[in-house]
Order: structure tokens, then C-alpha cells, then sequence
């Protein structure tokens, strides 16, 4: 059975579009259609397959009824599939392309882990978490977890021991330009593009665009596949954390790549 979704509508730089994805039960999808109408899209999807492997979401039921399609709700899988679709295409629309659908994946659910966990509510941005790397890359860095009721959740992992100290000096002298420069790598949980956050939301995933930054002197870029990694498995850690348990591991493992991270968190401070 072949699942017709759509996603949209994707704004362009002068007009939107609409996206139209024919996603298998484990997850495997064909080329998207891009195609303004709802009838036009699905109708592209149906070539080279028969119309009675195929079922529609509810959101695409007037184009089913006018093709004489099935119409039912997406497994889980392939709502999941979308998201991850959906997550990949925002990378692209926001100029952070480069990782590939496989990692945004990996970004969606461990960004999820950590939404859930809201660690944010324990710690903030000034306190230092310890963070060592052991596989593909050996290494530490210092860490930090902001977020709040304004919104803006994500963690950073900077490069050089005593960063956080460096940057709320160059932060509080009025230099964030400079603060902005320290290398680190990091990610933001986002409020937009609107269709991934939609796509993100129906399959039970964090409303929230997981967008992975790399910074330093020569400005802002994607993180490497190694660093990715580091990230993923940096968000899993810091989700396990609470008030009672400060110290976690977690093992990424995607194609040949394997990384472990360890992350020891500050001592709590306790918001009331």
C-alpha cells in the first residue's frame, strides 16, 4: 500500500507551493510533486502504480473522491517519514542544507526527547555542562541549555573550557558580535516554517523545527555529519537528566559513524 500526503503550502520566493509525497508503510517515499492543486498533485503521485495500492490522507479526501482513491489515516511511519521530509526541506528553505533526510531523522527524534524532558526548567544558559565525546571524533565541550517562556530551546556546545564565562563578558560589554563568534556548534527549536511544524505535530513529534547551527570567526554554517551526530546524542543525554540524576550517556549509531556521548550536568537551580 502506497500512502498519499501532502505538505504546504511552502512558500517560495514569489509564490507557494504545495508538496506531494507517495510514502511506503516502512517509510520510503518517491520523487515529491510540486504542484499547486490538490487533484493535479495526487494524480502525479499515481504514475506507475496501481490506483488500488494506494490511500489518501484525510486532508487529501475531495482529490480522492474526484480519482476514486481510498482515503484512511497514515500509519505512524509514515507520518514520520513526512515529518522528516518536511524537517529536511525547512534545512534547505532556511540555507542549513547539507545533512541529508537520514539525520533530520535522528534531529526530529532527539529533539523530541529533549522538548519532552524540558531541561530548561532546571538549569540556565550561564550554567556549564561537561561534555565528552569518545568514537568518531574525542573531545570535550562546555555546554549550556537555554530556553524559557519566551521560547528559543536548544542547547550549545562550545569548543574552548571557561566559553560561557567569555561569552556573558562579551555579552555584557555590549560585543555580541565577537560573542557570537565563538566556535561552538549547536541547535535552536523553531516556531517556523509552518508546514513542518504541522507535519512535526501530526506525528507526534516537538512542534518545533530542530535547526542545527555551527558558529565562529567566519560566521554561521552547518555542522559536519560528525558533529551532527555529536548533537543528536548530546539532546538524548541532556533529555535523561533531572533533578535527581546528573550524569547520562547516549550512543548514536548511523551507517558506520558511532558516537557516546557523556554529559554532566551543574547542580540544579531550582525556579519557582
Amino acid at each position: 500500500m502506497f500512502h498519499l500526503l501532502k505538505l504546504g503550502p511552502v512558500q517560495l520566493s514569489q509564490d507557494s507551493t504545495n508538496v506531494y509525497l507517495r510514502v511506503t508503510p516502512t517509510g520510503d517515499f518517491a520523487p515529491p510533486v510540486f504542484e499547486r492543486d490538490d487533484a493535479a498533485g495526487v494524480q502525479a503521485l499515481l504514475e506507475g502504480v496501481e490506483p488500488a495500492n494506494v490511500s489518501c490522507e484525510p486532508a487529501l479526501a475531495a482529490a480522492a473522491e474526484l480519482l476514486g482513491l481510498q482515503v484512511e489515516p497514515p500509519p505512524l511511519e509514515v507520518l514520520s517519514a513526512r515529518a522528516a521530509i518536511a524537517t529536511f526541506m525547512a534545512w534547505e528553505q532556511r540555507g542549513v542544507a547539507g545533512l541529508g533526510a537520514d539525520k533530520a531523522l535522528l534531529f526530529v527524534q532527539a529533539a523530541t526527547e529533549f522538548w519532552e524532558a524540558r531541561p530548561w526548567s532546571h538549569w540556565d544558559d550561564s550554567q556549564p555542562f561537561h561534555i565528552s565525546i569518545s568514537g568518531a571524533l574525542s573531545r570535550t565541550y562546555e555546554g549550556s541549555v537555554f530556553g524559557g517562556e519566551d521560547g528559543g530551546e536548544g542547547i550549545a556546545l562550545y569548543e574552548q573550557s571557561g566559553a560561557l564565562r567569555v561569552l556573558m563578558d562579551l555579552q555584557g560589554s555590549g560585543q555580541g558580535e565577537a560573542a557570537n563568534q565563538l566556535p561552538a556548534i549547536g541547535l535552536t527549536l523553531d516556531t517556523r516554517p509552518e508546514y513542518a511544524i504541522h507535519a512535526l505535530s501530526a506525528a507526534g513529534r516537538a512542534p518545533r523545527l530542530p535547526l542545527p547551527l555551527k558558529t565562529g570567526p567566519s560566521g554561521l554554517s552547518m555542522p559536519s555529519p560528525v558533529e551532527a551526530l555529536v548533537l543528536v546524542a548530546t539532546l538524548r543525554a541532556v533529555a535523561r537528566l533531572d533533578l535527581n540524576q546528573r550524569e547520562a550517556i547516549s550512543t548514536v549509531v548511523a551507517g558506520e559513524e558511532q558516537m557516546s556521548v557523556r554529559v554532566v550536568a551543574p547542580q540544579p537551580r531550582l525556579r519557582h
